[in-house]
């Protein structure tokens, strides 16, 4: 039968006092009272039932057995301690830190995320959402997803997604209103906007053949979320990108008064890294499910075959 081990607790105080030699220095490094050093020592010695200090007026010095039972301990603690940094490193870097607009997050990773933990069980995407870009050079994260047009430097840049704009409007506002038959019957109603992107009506505008009327005003919203349900609550008509406004078109909250009129975005949305991040495997996991994702949503492929040659790659 395994003979049972002493307290923890006793053995790391002896440890470090055996290092030290000074109850008072061991307290301080293991955040507990000299009293406390006292007691795990004794209750140590107890245990044993040999003396492992040489107890002085001013001074502390190992006993012979003490010796002997410090030699011993300190290659067993020294185990312990890089078995446990090991699991520790092996925790985070298996966990990838993604930033990205929040609405993308909801619209479009969120959605796919089970797949990922399907194929890499192992691996931890945490995602932080933010509407501005982060700084590589003061950040702990290892990719990121930006809308933009690219050209970011000193960092590795794949396009990710291209984006279709057009409009959309609440079902009962497109049932109940004035019927949208051409581009133009788009101005009977309110044209709303995101104010980060307020070029886009005009595009929208320019690729219909179409000009701003003379006085022409949109309605702004602070973000793509407030903008979409904002037309979802029939205030008006929204300009949108696709890979955004997904939800609200697949749930039936949000349609298109003119299903064939769009434009291609100048700006699109791109993956994002460190050079040297790209090269850790679990961060080239995520690089490489999220571009498979990216390019089976452009194909407008769902089927169980790709996810199935996913989970092979």
């Amino acid at each position: 039968m395994t003979s049972r081990l002493p307290p923890f607790k006793s053995i790391e105080a002896f440890v470090v006092a055996s290092q030290t030699l000074s109850f008072t220095t061991t307290a301080s490094i293991l955040c507990i009272t000299l009293p406390a050093v006292s007691r795990r020592i004794q209750a140590l010695e107890a245990e044993l039932g040999v003396q492992l200090f040489h107890r002085g007026h001013r001074s502390l010095e190992l006993t012979q057995a003490g010796m002997i039972y410090a030699d011993h301990l300190l290659p067993a603690i020294d185990s312990i301690r890089h078995a446990s940094q090991a699991v520790r490193n092996k925790a985070v870097t298996n966990r990838v830190k993604v930033s990205t607009l929040s609405l993308f997050a909801v619209s479009w990773i969120l959605p796919r995320l089970a797949r990922f933990q399907e194929i890499h069980g192992t691996i931890q995407i945490d995602l932080d959402v933010t509407g501005e870009y982060v700084n590589f050079d003061r950040s702990d994260v290892d990719l990121a997803i930006r809308l933009g047009r690219g050209g970011w430097p000193d960092l590795h840049v794949v396009p990710l997604l291209d984006i279709l704009v057009f409009p959309v409007c609440s079902p009962t506002l497109l049932a109940t209103g004035h019927p949208i038959d051409s581009p133009e019957d788009l101005f009977r109603y309110r044209l709303m906007s995101s104010s980060c992107q307020q070029e886009l009506w005009p595009s929208m505008l320019n690729a219909m053949g179409l000009s701003e009327p003379p006085g022409a005003t949109y309605t702004n919203f602070d973000s793509f979320h407030l903008l979409f349900e904002a037309a979802a609550q029939g205030l008006g008509i929204a300009i949108a990108p696709d890979v955004l406004v997904a939800p609200y078109l697949d749930s039936g909250r949000l349609v298109r008064p003119l299903p064939d009129i769009h434009f291609q975005w100048a700006k699109k949305f791109y993956l994002v890294c460190r050079g040297h991040d790209r090269d850790r495997l679990p961060v080239r996991a995520v690089h490489s499910w999220l571009t498979r994702e990216a390019a089976n949503y452009q194909r407008g492929d769902t089927s169980e075959e790709h996810r199935a040659a996913d989970q092979l790659s």
